[in-house]
């Protein structure tokens, strides 16, 4: 068929590209809503496996009102990862991991201890930091206020920290910890 007037390589013009563009659009499409996805959603997907697990156990698991006991946090990395010192690194940077209580109605004496982080070469950083890898055990020492009732009791809180492998670190991250604590009467035995 021969075009003869400029209606007719008008329509051509439109069926053709109207066709390109259709083809384009789908092709394109799913490239473009993965591109305008939320930031969070494209790097924590759900299957993601955190570097950090946290454990909080208590010792004695039970203690009469008005005598101390300790709070561990067990906090184990996977391979290749590390956290930082619970001090801070140097003046005006907060790599420091910190450590907060929920609702605390336990009396609290000290500071969170830790054990001797070591010196390292962050290369994420391109700086020599204070880190702990493979496990770290952070310890608080608190005390059952003498007029607690016996029962059970929760204790919770979140630890913040920045986690690194030496190639990249995570956004600064919160894990959450729980465990239960049982205040006994004086008469049950303790």
């Amino acid at each position: 068929m021969f075009l003869t007037g400029p209606s007719q390589r008008f329509r051509l013009f439109v069926l053709t590209w109207g066709r390109v563009l259709l083809f384009a659009g789908l092709v394109f499409l799913p490239s473009l809503t993965f591109a305008f996805q939320p930031f969070k959603d494209f790097f924590h997907s759900e299957n993601e496996v955190s570097p950090v697990n946290v454990t909080a156990i208590t010792d004695p698991v039970s203690v009469i009102p008005g005598k101390a006991f300790d709070l561990y946090l067990l906090v184990n990395l996977s391979k290749g990862w590390h956290i930082y010192s619970l001090k801070e690194q140097s003046e005006g940077e907060s790599l420091a991991t910190e450590i907060h209580f929920d609702e605390n109605i336990f009396e609290t004496a000290g500071k969170w201890m830790e054990p001797k982080p070591i010196l390292s070469h962050d290369g994420a950083l391109d700086k020599v930091v204070a880190v702990h890898t493979e496990s770290v055990r952070f310890r608080r020492n608190l005390t059952v206020p003498g007029d607690l009732s016996p029962g059970e009791y929760t204790i919770s809180g979140r630890i913040e920290f920045r986690a690194c492998d030496n190639k990249v670190c995570t956004l600064p991250r919160e894990v959450g910890f729980k465990t239960r604590f049982r205040v006994s009467g004086a008469s049950d035995g303790l």
